[in-house]
């Protein structure tokens, strides 16, 4: 028996109509049917005000058909990948800043330092160019070599092959 079904025979038992069920709860009579049709996921809120004017948890009868769980690990998996894509497109785009503004530091300290002393101390552009180097690395270990959420993918699959 599907999740429309159950309602409706929850609701039929507790002795309301679909327009009843629909004024005690504050949700649309359209948003009732569609539910016990089976039409689309209901909303949590939806299930909630329902479900407290039968008295019922309806978010425990609610369980997704394989099809349904499919799509969310799909759309599980489309969040991972846009969040890899997005770590790895931010640090491309500091890479370029990068390569832009260490040259043109060098050239302002090539510019205003005096030929005399220039080279008798440790030129100042090498400290923005450590951190900031030190701070791409990081984010390209980020990006490339550490997977994103490899721990909660790990465990998930521990999960579901124990199922």
């Amino acid at each position: 028996m599907n999740f429309g079904e159950q309602l409706k025979e929850i609701r039929t038992s507790k002795g309301f109509t679909q327009i009843e069920l629909s004024e005690k709860s504050g949700i649309a009579l359209r948003t009732v049917q569609r539910m016990e049709r089976n039409e689309g996921k209901p909303s949590l809120y939806s299930m909630n005000a329902i479900g407290e004017v039968l008295g019922v948890n309806l978010t425990l009868l609610y369980a997704p058909d394989d099809e349904t769980e499919k799509r969310n690990i799909m759309e599980s998996t489309d969040q991972q990948l846009w969040a890899i894509a997005r770590s790895r497109a931010k640090f491309k785009r500091s890479l370029s800043a990068y390569a832009l503004v260490i040259p043109f530091l060098w050239i302002i300290w090539y510019i205003t330092m005096p030929s005399e002393i220039r080279w008798n101390h440790l030129p100042w552009p090498v400290w923005p160019m450590l951190g900031w180097g030190l701070g791409l690395g990081i984010q390209y270990a980020k990006a490339y070599v550490i997977e994103a959420d490899s721990l909660e993918q790990k465990e998930y699959n521990k999960l579901k092959a124990k199922q």
